[in-house]
């Protein structure tokens, strides 16, 4: 017999059963770990799992093909899912770009449909419909908006990239993209100027809240505003047809072409227009006129009435940011690197428009504390000015009274000498020279006397205001000009010369025109010479120097009107005019014969124009009388008896010589 298993038929039966019960269970755990595998296996066969005929009867194996059943079912079940789930999936993925595709289609459609409701093009629509001469305003309003906005979006998305909380976010968008009513006042004032509206200077007597900073010093610039009212845009507005063409009947409009010496201006608030005598008009746009367009090509157009000073909100190049530097106390527009730099060595600071806004809230208190100390030292002034005054007036009086004793005493000496009082010649003239002499002496006691006076008064006028300004030493927004109260006083010496002149020039103006100005007024004869004393019945000048300080000829008008010290008009304003090239001097002059004797003053005008001529000096002059003093006696025959001006000391003259000699003012009888 060959080989067989030991033990026999039922022992091969068992070993049969249970290498099919391994078998089985390795299938089982091969269908668990296999999964799709094994399924596909199967599939691909009938999807059952069959015994042999000698195991369809074992329980075990059928216990364990029942497990397998299960098993390949619940296999196929958790697939099912899985696949019905990815397929839940795909079309939810594609309903959702379907969706998104739509709105897409509906959002273009919607903009398109509603693009003219936008923000911009329905702001457009606001301004459209507003004056044209404020739109430029409007736009600029919602540019500073739109920045705002703009600033508050890189803020929150700056938080949120940066990990922050979406509360955090929207505090940062608020912080950026918020407005104060400060800011809103401060831009709202510079868009007005901008857009030629308003006056920056004039503004600024606003404080940060809109309303006026009541204080002396505010009223003290606001007088100065409209000093001349009829240079401000109000007036101007209100008396539209002032120095217009009075052939135009016509109403007037933008096509209206004016006579000529007239130029087409139009107020911008008003919207209307006037033909303007080209004089005023050029002197509306060298005072740059606020709300007035000019029509010509000659007169050009200023863009704003007054600049800007730099501020945060300035936009500098690029490249370039606004600073405060602590050392000009300036805003100004640096570079950025040059902006870390100073801010590093603190020498600059960043500001916020509102703290911009809020200092000059604070320079205005400064201002206000610099003023009320100015006006105590100005007051202080006045009273050393009226000191100073008196002083001179009690001292020139005292030299003039010695001066008149002195010539007093020389007539008298000649009126004996032509009377025949057994005086000679050569007696009378050192009787002269020692009165001169004599004077002299009292001439000099007097004027130390006065220098003494004064000196003592500018001491007590310098401790005065040390008393005031005490305490400011370390304040930084005062300046004090200490090195001046610590200086010795320096009180003019007024020589003789200026005492006993005639002549005394006081310039009411000293700041005079950068084109025009004037220098060296005075009196002088028909040669040029000085008079050292006006008689009545004589020919004088007033002259002065005319220089023209512009870069292209300047027209100019020189005027003199002659008034006696009850201010009545002795001579009707005089005038001449012409041209001067750039950088140009000419002497000019207007006579006037006075027919009497008195204290008269000559009012000195000048300007480009006739209408146009503003006040610059005041000359003093004092008349004498013209004594006819003449003696044969005294000199040989042929002779004549004159005087000189310059000392009062009697000359012999030939009458041919005398005649020159009195026309040149060099001499009087």
């Amino acid at each position: 017999m060959g080989h067989g298993f030991a033990g026999g038929p039922e022992r091969q039966h068992a070993t049969n059963t249970k290498f099919m019960i391994l078998t089985i269970f390795a299938v089982s755990i091969t269908l668990l770990l296999a999964g799709n595998y094994a399924y596909a296996q199967q599939s691909n066969i009938d999807g059952q799992t069959t015994l042999s005929k000698n195991l369809q009867n074992d329980p075990l194996a059928q216990d364990i093909l029942k497990k397998i059943e299960q098993t390949k079912k619940m296999i196929e079940e958790f697939e099912q899912k899985e696949y019905e789930k990815n397929q839940a999936q795909e079309q939810l993925e594609h309903m959702r770009q379907v969706s998104i595709d739509r709105l897409t289609q509906d959002l273009k459609e919607w903009e398109r449909l509603w693009e003219r409701h936008s923000s911009r093009n329905a702001f457009d629509n606001f301004v459209s419909k507003r004056p044209d001469y404020v739109q430029g305003v409007f736009w600029d309003q919602f540019e500073f908006k739109e920045q705002k906005v703009l600033a508050g979006r890189s803020a929150m998305n700056q938080v949120l990239m940066d990990g922050g909380t979406m509360e955090e976010a929207k505090k940062a968008y608020h912080g950026m993209a918020s407005a104060p009513k400060i800011e809103l006042i401060e831009m709202n004032m510079q868009f007005n100027v901008k857009h030629n509206l308003a006056d920056y200077n004039e503004q600024q007597v606003f404080n940060s809240t809109g309303q006026i900073h009541i204080s002396p010093a505010i009223k003290s610039k606001l007088s100065e505003f409209y000093s001349d009212y009829k240079l401000q845009p109000n007036y101007i507005l209100a008396n539209s047809d002032e120095s217009t063409s009075s052939e135009t009947n016509s109403p007037i409009d933008a096509d209206t072409s004016c006579d000529d010496g007239f130029v087409l201006v139009s107020r911008i608030v008003s919207q209307t227009f006037s033909c303007i005598d080209e004089s005023i008009a050029k002197k509306w746009a060298e005072n740059k006129i606020s709300g007035i367009i000019f029509h010509d090509e000659n007169i050009s157009n200023h863009d704003s009435i007054s600049d800007i000073e730099t501020n945060p909100e300035t936009k500098c190049n690029t490249g370039y940011v606004v600073v405060y530097s602590l050392l000009s106390s300036e805003y100004q527009c640096v570079l950025e690197s040059v902006a870390q730099k100073m801010t590093e060595n603190d020498t600059a600071e960043i500001h916020t428009l509102v703290e911009y806004a809020l200092n000059k809230d604070k320079k205005k208190l400064v201002d206000d504390e610099i003023y009320a100390i100015n006006q105590k030292i100005l007051r202080l002034n006045a009273e050393y000015d009226l000191q100073k005054n008196n002083l001179e007036t009690e001292y020139n009086a005292q030299l003039e009274n010695e001066q008149l004793l002195s010539k007093q005493k020389t007539r008298e000496l000649i009126n004996d000498y032509r009377d025949g009082k057994n005086i000679s010649k050569n007696e009378l003239t050192q009787a002269i020279s020692e009165i001169r002499k004599d004077f002299a002496i009292v001439e000099d006691k007097i004027l130390d006397e006065k220098l003494k006076a004064l000196h003592s008064i500018e001491l007590e006028l310098k401790d005065s205001i040390s008393k005031i300004v005490k305490g400011y030493e370390r304040n930084t927004d005062l300046y004090v000009d200490w090195d001046y109260l610590k200086s010795d006083p320096v009180v003019e010496t007024i020589s003789e010369e200026t005492l006993t002149s005639p002549v005394k020039v006081y310039f009411l103006d000293q700041e005079q025109s950068d084109e025009i100005r004037l220098d060296n007024i005075g009196l002088v004869n028909s040669i040029g010479q000085k008079f050292d004393e006006i008689k009545s019945d004589q020919v004088l000048q007033v002259s002065a120097d005319i220089t023209n300080h512009n870069d292209e000829i300047q027209d100019f008008v020189y005027m003199v009107e002659i008034k006696n010290d009850a201010n009545d008009v002795v001579q009707p304003a005089r005038w001449m005019g012409g041209s001067l090239n750039p950088a140009q001097t000419l002497n000019v002059g207007l006579s006037w014969i006075p027919s009497e004797t008195g204290n008269f003053r000559a009012i000195v005008s000048v300007g480009s124009e006739i209408d146009s001529v503003s006040q610059i000096a005041d000359v003093e002059i004092d008349v004498t009388s013209q004594d006819n003093v003449y003696d044969e006696n005294y000199c040989k025959s042929g002779y004549e008896l004159l005087f000189k001006y310059v000392d009062n000391s009697p000359i012999c003259v030939s009458a041919d010589a005398a005649f020159k000699l009195i026309n040149i003012g060099l001499a009087f009888a």
